[in-house]
């Protein structure tokens, strides 16, 4: 027997009530009526949405040899991206070989070794702050700078450089690409069978595809000429790169880089969006970090374990409004059963992280940004909601990184600005509505206006003096981590 769901009709299943807009919300509902398990079936597709996080760890986690697929996206994972992009690869062997590839680079030390990269690129997003309110375009070029150093060895200090203008296109692409119900292909798949001259769709994705392959390699090539080390360097010295052919491995990087590009940005204007919506944390937080870090210096990383309060605004970020609001789907490799229900081999599980986060059982007044009860341990016991970046063996693997650079920015903003309502031509504050996002696959606010003001002429100064002395060459500061990697006794091959 499937878990509880609404009712079906004949054929379409419950085709005829997947929604378009902010669908996560009506999944939530059915969680609220069914329970924590619900199964629905879209054409032939047997869908189980998971509301629950001990549910999600038990089987995500605990049962990964099982629920480690990925549902099929003939549209975008096929024909846009030839079966390249690892976000959606089948878990077989060669998603595996991926996996290992990009571990060393992504592990905890390696990613604690990024520290000065992350220093430099949030020392120019503070100095920007002071001539620029536009948040938006400063995150970006802030996650932009740091991953293309990365993989790249080129740093984008504009944000206007071209390659990143090519990156968002790309991003479009596949978004459009993967949309719920744009494509006729991914409803029946049997049409992906029609010659190109039969089949718009192939045309379109062929078009995009030619755009992204472009991109990934010319990319590759700049990094491979660079004077210092970085990961393509380092991926094609590995025993793995050498299994791969140039576009594989160029696609490989670029997803990296691609997946460093929105989210860091986007959970960064959930924060700003908080500090309007519920501004009480801030003095809570600028008394802990004048406290701990004073006011001749910069928060840094290493300033993390002494300041609990901003380690709980990261949490809080992460839960109070999800970015993926419906998860990463994953697919059933084997049927199984679990508390007395069926799931199909084929199955796509959906972890709801909308519907955990702002589960009322595990979390007092769910829809307000309360960091506190990061601080605390709940009184029931109860399995909270803390997987952020996803489940089991398809973890986001940058989140080592993500963890970091949020942290290190929250910390820094809050010791060197204010940040307040904008306001009208009459002086009044321009209020927010923090529930009104967008219905993309990454879920974003809607357009908001925000002011960030330096909390004094002395905060000013120190800004200004850390981003003017700041080393803002990459190869240097690149050959310096590789060197802090080496001096760890990580692996360097490049």
């Amino acid at each position: 027997m499937l878990p509880p769901g609404p009712p079906r009709l004949p054929l379409i299943g419950n085709l005829h009530q997947a929604p378009t807009e902010l669908p996560w919300v009506a999944y939530q509902k059915w969680i609220k009526q069914y329970g924590p398990m619900v199964s629905a079936q879209f054409g032939g597709n047997t869908v189980i949405f998971i509301g629950d996080a001990t549910i999600a760890r038990a089987l995500l986690d605990k049962r990964g040899d099982i629920y480690s697929d990925r549902p099929r996206m003939v549209m975008a994972g096929e024909n846009l991206t030839k079966g390249m992009h690892l976000l959606l690869r089948p878990y077989n062997d060669r998603y595996k070989l991926h996996q290992r590839l990009d571990a060393p680079v992504l592990s905890p030390r390696a990613s604690r070794t990024y520290y000065p990269l992350q220093d430099l690129e949030s020392k120019q997003l503070l100095f920007d702050f002071l001539s620029t309110n536009n948040f938006k375009r400063v995150y970006e070029r802030y996650a932009a700078s740091l991953v293309y150093s990365l993989a790249y060895g080129i740093r984008l200090p504009t944000g206007n450089e071209w390659m990143l203008e090519h990156a968002h296109e790309v991003q479009d692409n596949f978004t459009y690409a993967g949309r719920v119900g744009t494509w006729i292909v991914d409803a029946l798949p049997v049409l992906n069978y029609l010659p190109m001259s039969l089949a718009p769709w192939k045309r379109t994705a062929e078009k995009f595809y030619q755009i992204e392959k472009a991109l990934h390699l010319d990319n590759m090539q700049t990094a491979l000429a660079s004077k210092s080390w970085n990961w393509t360097k380092e991926f094609t010295k590995s025993k793995e790169g050498v299994q791969m052919s140039q576009v594989e491995l160029a696609y490989n990087v670029g997803i990296l880089a691609d997946a460093g590009l929105d989210t860091t940005a986007v959970q960064m204007r959930m924060f700003t969006l908080a500090a309007l919506a519920y501004p009480d944390f801030i003095p809570k937080a600028q008394k802990e970090l004048d406290s701990v870090v004073g006011l001749s210096r910069l928060p840094t990383l290493d300033d993390e374990p002494n300041l609990p309060y901003i380690s709980a605004i990261v949490k809080e970020s992460l839960r109070w409004r999800c970015i993926v609001p419906g998860g990463v789907p994953h697919a059933t490799l084997a049927a199984d059963e679990y508390m007395g229900y069926h799931i199909p081999k084929g199955a796509t599980i959906v972890w709801l992280c909308w519907a955990m986060a702002l589960d009322e059982t595990s979390f007092d007044r769910p829809l307000e940004f309360l960091p506190e009860r990061w601080l605390q341990t709940p009184e029931d016991g109860k399995d909270r909601f803390v997987n952020f970046f996803g489940y089991g063996r398809r973890l986001c693997t940058g989140r080592h990184i993500a963890r970091n650079s949020l942290f290190l920015l929250i910390a820094r903003i809050l010791w060197g600005f204010n940040i307040r309502h904008a306001t009208d031509e009459d002086g009044e504050p321009k209020e927010v509505n923090d529930m009104d996002m967008t219905s993309g696959f990454l879920s974003t606010p809607v357009p908001f206006e925000a002011v960030f003001e330096s909390r004094s002429l002395h905060h000013r100064q120190i800004i200004e003096s850390n981003w003017h002395n700041a080393e803002k060459d990459v190869d240097a500061v690149m050959d310096s981590i590789k060197d802090k990697q080496i001096s760890i006794g990580l692996k360097v091959r490049a």
